[in-house]
This record gives C-alpha cells, sequence and structure tokens, in this order.
C-alpha cells in the first residue's frame, strides 16, 4: 500500500470519526437537557401532589355533601315535610350534580394517575449511575421501612416511594452491566 493510500485512508477515517463523535456529541447533549427536564418536572410533580390530593379530596367531599343533602331530602319527603313534585324536581337537580362532579373527580383521578405513570415514566429514563451514585439504596430503603413502622408516612406514600426506590435499585443493576464511558 503506498502512503498516499494510508494518507487517505487515514484522512477518511478521521473525517468519519469526527462526524460520529459530532453525532454523539449532540446525542449526549440531548441526554441531558432530557435528563434534567425529566428530573425537574418529577421534583415539581412530587411537591405539587399534595395539592392535587387536596382538590381531589374536597372535589370528592363535595359529592358526598350531595348525596348527603340527597338523603336529608329523601327523608323530608317521607315525613311530609316537602312535596312528592318538589321532591323529584330538587332530587333530579341534585342527581344531575352529583353526576356533574362525579363524572368531574373521575375524569381528573384518571389524568392524575396517567400524569403520574407518564412521569414516574420518563423519570426512571432519565435515571444515571451519577445520579443513583448518590443514594446508599439499602440505607434508603431501611429508612422507609422505618418510617413506616413507626407511622410516619401512610401506606399510599409508603408504596409510592418504595416502588421509586425499587426502580432505583433495578436501574442501577441495569447501569452497572453496562461498560463504563470516560464521556457521559
Amino acid at each position: 500500500m503506498s502512503l498516499d493510500v494510508a494518507y487517505l485512508a487515514l484522512g477518511e477515517l478521521e473525517k468519519l470519526l469526527s462526524q460520529y463523535e459530532e453525532k454523539v456529541k449532540g446525542i449526549e447533549d440531548t441526554w441531558r437537557a432530557f435528563a434534567d427536564a425529566a428530573a425537574k418536572t418529577k421534583s415539581s410533580w412530587d411537591a405539587d401532589l399534595a395539592k392535587v390530593k387536596i382538590r381531589t379530596d374536597q372535589l370528592r367531599n363535595v359529592v358526598e355533601s350531595l348525596k348527603r343533602e340527597q338523603e336529608v331530602l329523601l327523608a323530608k319527603k317521607e315525613l311530609g315535610l316537602i312535596s312528592e313534585k318538589d321532591y323529584n324536581t330538587l332530587s333530579t337537580e341534585l342527581q344531575k350534580k352529583i353526576d356533574e362532579y362525579q363524572a368531574k373527580l373521575n375524569e381528573l383521578t384518571q389524568k392524575v394517575a396517567e400524569l403520574e405513570s407518564r412521569i414516574l415514566y420518563l423519570w426512571s429514563r432519565a435515571l444515571t449511575k451519577e445520579y443513583l451514585a448518590k443514594f446508599d439504596l439499602l440505607e434508603l430503603e431501611k429508612k422507609i421501612e422505618d418510617a413506616k413502622a413507626a407511622g410516619r408516612i401512610d401506606d399510599e406514600t409508603y408504596a409510592k416511594i418504595r416502588h421509586e426506590v425499587t426502580i432505583m435499585k433495578q436501574t442501577w443493576e441495569l447501569l452497572n452491566l453496562l461498560p463504563p464511558t470516560d464521556k457521559a
């Protein structure tokens, strides 16, 4: 092989590798942006979840209050305090309100569950070895168990955190199957 051919092959190889270096750098930059956005969204969601639960509980209480109102209305009718006609009119109006609020509550509850699932999915996809290395996952698991046993967290919170720690542990195990990279 002549030096000219070697020089040409070297130039083409350097050009090709340079193109891939740029592509990989672009992907890594995009990945960092994605991972950062997913982590921030998860953190924000976790902070706002209490507000979401308060609002859905308020809506649930409104539905229950309307149902009790309907029961009182029935009792008034049975005691002869209101006419059958008035009962039917008021009961129909109340039932419409109950159905409307119940439908909205169901819709919002479904939307919350869908968002929770999507956010958890994106967060789990964005987990990195660098992020996970910040945690002693076994110690975190123990703290969760201790908090649950001491009654400091409710069943729903316990299940949510336990699930997230399981995801973190499994992701850690998966990421450790891959060879380390010097640029990530």
